[in-house]
């Protein structure tokens, strides 16, 4: 369904432009052995803000943050992001760390923004880093403790491993969720639903996470039969994005509901669904998801088709 040819071809924070570079991260003194070179820069995350000038992250050089951090997010040391694509030279590109702080400071004509409202304007290269910083410092706070004993565990691997006392591994985490477009057979339609927890006229595409021993074709027919009453047919990959909040991976599907009128919004989750036409969302008949998600990403393509 979603285009096939230039920046939209794939979804708005499925983006990149840097190498992670899994060999040289792995290097006990790779993060140390990058302060050396000059070329060097750090990105710095607050949540899930980083200061933006220009339109571009803030990179700075080691020697440019303040010099005491009093705001570094204790015991988070410096993580390893990567090295930026390679120039048209084959050079190795600039390599890129991350810190984490508790809170935004003052950064010389730069203001901090939020991924959710950033991300679809950031160039790819951007765009990306700031979903992998992101979604790492979100791993980074929450894994400070073994899950199997309590025991405080100690960084590894450029900020990507997290070991235990007692010697086991802990890894960053990604929760798997479909997304789905539900049209009609006529394509003339497309159902929204209403989630609970939004605002009064906010409606986007039915999701849901992927259950343990489950295709993400199965996912896609329980979820919606789930939130909606609708049994569909022929689910169809479109695409996937990584969504940081906390730790989702988006897989988007479309699908057919050859029974349009069997709905039965489950009432807790979602609290209406609704059909609606390619005129009624162009004329703005309720408020569509930010363009930053993959839902915004399906419906343009569908909107457009």
């Amino acid at each position: 369904m979603p285009s096939t040819a230039g920046r939209d071809s794939v979804p708005p924070l499925a983006r990149f432009g840097l190498d992670r570079d899994h060999g040289s991260r792995v290097a006990p003194d790779a993060v140390a052995r990058a302060l050396e070179l000059g070329s060097t820069r750090i990105i710095v995350i607050a949540g899930d803000r980083a200061p933006v000038r220009d339109g571009r992250i803030v990179r700075f050089a080691p020697q440019e943050l303040p010099g005491s951090l009093p705001h570094v997010e204790p015991p988070v040391p410096l993580s390893w992001m990567g090295r930026l694509v390679p120039d048209r030279d084959g050079e190795p590109g600039a390599i890129i760390l991350s810190q984490l702080v508790r809170e935004p400071f003052e950064v010389d004509g730069a203001v901090w923004r939020a991924l959710r409202e950033i991300g679809a304007d950031l160039d790819d290269a951007d765009s990306g880093l700031l979903v992998q910083a992101v979604a790492l410092g979100v791993w980074q706070r929450e894994s400070l403790h073994s899950p199997l004993d309590g025991t405080p565990t100690s960084f590894e691997e450029s900020g990507w491993v997290r070991r235990a006392a007692g010697g086991a591994a802990q890894f960053p985490r990604t929760d798997p969720a479909v997304i789905v477009a539900i049209h009609d057979e006529a394509d003339e339609r497309i159902l929204l639903g209403h989630n609970a927890a939004w605002p009064k006229g906010r409606y986007s595409l039915i999701a849901g996470f992927v259950d343990p021993g489950e295709s993400l074709e199965a996912a896609v027919v329980r979820e919606v039969r789930e939130e909606t009453g609708l049994e569909v047919i022929e689910p169809r990959y479109l695409g996937s994005q990584p969504w940081p909040f906390p730790r989702s991976l988006m897989l988007g599907f479309e699908c057919v509901a050859p029974d349009p009128e069997a709905i039965v919004p489950d009432g807790v989750e979602i609290l209406d669904v609704r059909w609606f036409t390619r005129a009624e969302l162009r004329a703005g008949a309720v408020q569509l998801p930010g363009r930053s998600s993959i839902a915004s990403w399906i419906l343009e393509a569908w909107l457009e088709r």
